[in-house]
């Protein structure tokens, strides 16, 4: 159990691993966690952060599903329409 486990228990551990691996970010994370709370989550990183979620929970997002994740929460979302 890592220390994200802790200190995210609203968030899905592999979401939590995702960020601390793309964003270098460990601090707290819930779903209302936005780009404007992580300073590394900009457009560029947005893309790598769609490939890691797909790769991850093996699904594959639409332009639009890409366009609507602005925050953690939204993640969420999207990962349940998919069953994911």
């Amino acid at each position: 159990m890592s220390t994200l486990d802790a200190e995210t228990p609203l968030v899905r551990p592999e979401i939590a691993e995702i960020f601390a691996d793309l964003f270098q970010y460990d601090g707290p994370m819930t779903p209302t966690t936005s780009p404007d709370d992580i300073q590394r989550w900009d457009s560029l990183q947005h893309i790598a952060l769609i490939r890691m979620l797909e790769q991850t929970f093996g699904v594959s997002l639409t332009m639009d599903e890409m366009v609507e994740i602005r925050s953690v929460g939204d993640i969420e979302n999207v990962l349940q329409r998919y069953g994911a």
